[in-house]
């Protein structure tokens, strides 16, 4: 027996009752005390599941992207997941806890872990993935992460000690992506939009790579699809979009949120519509499918789970609160809120609850919403409502986008701002809320009081 192991679950598992005594989560405390007790947690019960791991990154979409592939792998496998979105080796670890006997056995044959983008490296060397999925890389969190070339060159390093059997599955529309190609000597598979146009308004012109990142050259674009991803070529040296694998096109994104698509997979071709919105959900859903590829399933059942997928905790998420809905959508960094704010540009006379929080897991920078588009909305809403810990930087920043908001409409405290903008509803309409990470966990608390309804650990 190990003791070390045995007695780090012990402790896991007790920490995790008496958190959720308490109502919490346990989604991060009881992986940290464990890791401390042993260090080698996490590898040790990785290496006891049978069909191994596959770790999803990037900065935007990981959560729900490894919810769609557990939804599509778990008709074949039992599989263990960091559902709640707890991205960190402790996150991992208190799964892994909670799931496992008091003897470090499991009963899951598969692993699906979310991973940070900092954390990759770390997450790699302890799970030793069959698979690793890497959907983008953006500037977020700048006081946390530094600029996006800093990562791209840790991924570098982590995947060129990669086994030759793991597949890496990277984003053909992202050049900062792409790129890794050449870094890794097993199998590779690209996922991407082949359209050139779609029917969402212009983007932003914010792009963390203009350059060619082989020779510096400035960047051709044949397409720009969202930030800098798109149809790319360097007109100096051989860098250009890789083919895709699996590929969409024919986008059309619907007022009610909805998308239509033909997704091809492995040259089998499908049309699908499914309840998910914008262009950012068609990454997350071409991802999933090339993971899902990647492990042989069939291309009908894919398509059959994306069209039946919910949203994550979050992320279009729907709550009905009496007779009047609200529909929220996480925004953390420029070119995930740039997205956000094109896709519910399709509809007017939008009320919504802008709500920006700095605490450590938002980055205490909050420069970034001078590169969100909020200009794109200023014709479209008919309540606009701010919160959040830097309201009024935020509503200084709407100013300047041309909004008029006067004293009523800004207040920092979160619940009373929820309470104060659906009381100005009429019946039947829909608050869009908007918040950051932080400001996400207050709004879920206050709807869940309003609404009484699912917690959000328990989603």
């Amino acid at each position: 027996m190990d003791l070390k192991l045995y007695l780090a679950i012990l402790v896991g598992k007790l920490l995790t009752l008496v958190i959720r005594l308490a109502r919490g989560g346990a989604t991060a405390a009881p992986g940290l005390f464990a890791l401390y007790i042993d260090p080698n947690l996490v590898k040790k019960l990785s290496k006891k599941i049978k069909n191994g791991s596959i770790i999803v990154s990037g900065t935007n979409g990981k959560t729900t992207t490894a919810r769609l592939i557990f939804d599509i792998v778990s008709t074949q496998y039992k599989v263990v997941h960091n559902r709640q979105g707890s991205n960190l080796l402790r996150g991992i670890a208190s799964t892994l806890v909670q799931k496992a006997s008091f003897y470090g056995l499991l009963e899951e044959d598969l692993a699906i872990w979310e991973v940070d983008e900092a954390t990759l490296a770390e997450a790699i060397a302890n799970v030793s993935p069959k698979v690793i999925l890497l959907g983008n890389l953006m500037r977020d969190q700048l006081d946390r992460y530094g600029e996006v070339d800093s990562i791209r060159n840790k991924w570098k390093n982590s995947l060129k000690k990669l086994n030759k059997s793991t597949t890496l599955i990277l984003n053909a529309d992202d050049p900062g992506i792409s790129i890794l190609s050449s870094y890794h000597k097993g199998p590779l598979i690209f996922f991407g939009v082949d359209d050139n146009k779609i029917n969402l308004p212009k983007i932003a012109n914010i792009a963390d790579i203009k350059h060619c990142l082989k020779c510096g050259s400035i960047l051709n674009y044949l397409s720009q699809l969202s930030a800098h991803m798109g149809h790319y070529s360097c007109p100096n040296c051989k860098l250009a979009r890789p083919q895709p694998k699996v590929f969409a096109k024919d986008l059309i994104f619907d007022t009610d949120f909805s998308t239509h698509a033909k997704i091809s997979i492995n040259n089998s071709p499908l049309t699908i519509h499914y309840h998910l919105p914008g262009l950012y959900n068609v990454y997350n859903v071409l991802a999933a499918s090339s993971v899902a590829l990647s492990l042989n399933f069939n291309s009908t059942v894919i398509v059959e789970k994306i069209k039946s997928f919910t949203s994550a905790f979050g992320r279009f998420q729907k709550i009905k609160i009496k007779d009047r809905n609200a529909l929220i959508f996480l925004i953390k960094n420029p070119a995930g809120a740039n997205e956000v704010l094109r896709t519910i540009a399709l509809k007017s006379k939008l009320n919504i609850l802008a709500i920006l929080n700095d605490k450590i897991a938002d980055g205490k920078d909050v420069s970034w919403i001078w590169d969100t588009n909020w200009e794109i909305l200023q014709k479209k809403v008919k309540t606009l409502n701010v919160s959040g810990i830097r309201a009024w930087d935020l509503a200084t920043r709407l100013k300047y986008a041309g909004f008029k908001l006067s004293k009523n409409d800004i207040n920092k405290e979160v619940n009373y701002s929820i309470k104060s903008s659906l009381n100005k509803l009429s019946n039947k309409d829909t608050l869009i809320i908007l918040p950051t990470y932080t400001a996400l966990l207050e709004v879920q608390n206050s709807l869940y009081k309003l609404a009484r309804g699912i917690k959000w650990q328990e989603q």
